[in-house]
């Protein structure tokens, strides 16, 4: 075989290589070409930033982002990371829509959703 003839097949080897890797890749994302995700920052409910929390302290953090993507057009939440709010601020509870006081809540800083 000639030295041209190797390189070809060599060549066609690792293209191959490379192309199934790519696509191995891509179908193990856990947010591939099917799926849209989108980044969050400050979320607001009812022009209060969204509490932490649902009401009564119960599903914080997951629960609570997974409802604000769910009501904005997304299937759950991915990420959240939370903040402490300025004092005196006034946070909104997702799934009640009542108010929370900055001194006895925490806000979201930031939420990631998916739609699948």
């Amino acid at each position: 075989m000639s030295d041209q003839a190797k390189y070809r097949r060599a060549f066609a080897a690792v293209s191959l290589l490379i192309a199934s890797s790519t696509l191995a890749s891509a179908t193990l994302s856990p947010v591939n070409a099917a799926t849209s995700a989108r980044k969050f920052f400050a979320p607001d409910y009812l022009g209060q930033p969204v509490a932490f929390c649902l009401e009564g302290a119960k599903g914080c953090g997951k629960p609570a982002a997974t409802i604000w993507c769910r009501r904005n057009g997304y299937d759950m939440a991915l990420s959240y990371s939370r903040r402490k709010p300025v004092a005196g601020d006034e946070l909104r509870f997702i799934d009640t829509g009542n108010i929370c006081t900055a001194s006895n809540c925490i806000s979201f800083r930031q939420i990631r959703c998916v739609k699948n």
